[in-house]
């Protein structure tokens, strides 16, 4: 009769069938299986190390199999990832369109100003020039009078000459005019010498005779002098 051999008490595996391996907790759970052991898996959850042949963790009860995510999560999550870029997109879109209406704007503005600030400088010439003419109108106006002065005061000095003999009358008015191609209307001119004519006689021809006198005119003051002669 064969002898039985009697069973090891040390052996962990006695009265255990033989189990067909559950899926993801051998291969797919990182456990490593020798020569028909009880398989030494680590938690992913608590890093507890256990030799179990269960699909879950001992010490935490969380499962070593990490499930994958179905096609539905990662159709949904495409979807997501796809209307965030889309959205990101549009909003950088949207930035740039803001800035350049905000440059189109600030251009319109630097236009608008800068052309206003030239019609208000050709405003200021355009006034500073009436005003000049103005003035310069009223100037020709004081040296005309001032010139009718000094034929008033040459006419006066001739008819006391005639009163006193040294001329012969009679003197009714004098005609002075600017000497050496001169003008009153030459406004830089500080003065202005005058060839004036005493009138005693005037021809039929529209010519006159008379005395000749000579008068300088000071524009810058308002004085004058005249004397009998050239």
């Amino acid at each position: 009769m064969a002898d039985e051999k009697a069973p090891d008490e040390g052996d962990d595996t006695q009265g255990i069938p033989a189990q067909e391996p559950v899926p993801g907790s051998s291969e797919e759970s990182g456990a490593q299986i020798t020569n028909g052991e009880v398989p030494t898996k680590v938690c992913a959850q608590c890093s507890t190390q256990s030799r179990t042949n269960g699909a879950f963790c001992p010490n935490c009860g969380k499962s070593y199999v990490h499930s994958r995510p179905s096609r539905k999560t990662i159709k949904i999550a495409a979807i997501a990832l796809a209307a965030v870029i889309i959205l990101g997109g549009g909003t950088a879109a949207i930035a740039q369109t803001v800035m350049h209406n905000n440059e189109v704007v600030a251009q319109e503005a630097a236009a608008k100003k800068k052309k206003a600030a030239a019609t208000a400088a050709a405003q200021k010439v355009a006034a500073e020039a009436t005003a000049q003419r103005a003035s310069d109108s009223a100037e020709r106006a004081l040296r005309m009078t001032s010139v009718g002065e000094i034929e008033a005061s040459i006419t006066t000095d001739a008819q006391s000459r005639v009163a006193e003999g040294v001329l012969d009358g009679p003197i009714d008015k004098s005609s002075c005019t600017p000497l050496g191609g001169g003008s009153t209307d030459d406004l830089t001119a500080i003065t202005t010498t005058f060839t004036c004519i005493a009138i005693n006689k005037e021809n039929a021809d529209g010519t006159a005779s008379g005395y000749r006198f000579s008068a300088t005119m000071n524009w810058d003051d308002g004085s004058y002098t005249w004397h009998l002669g050239d």
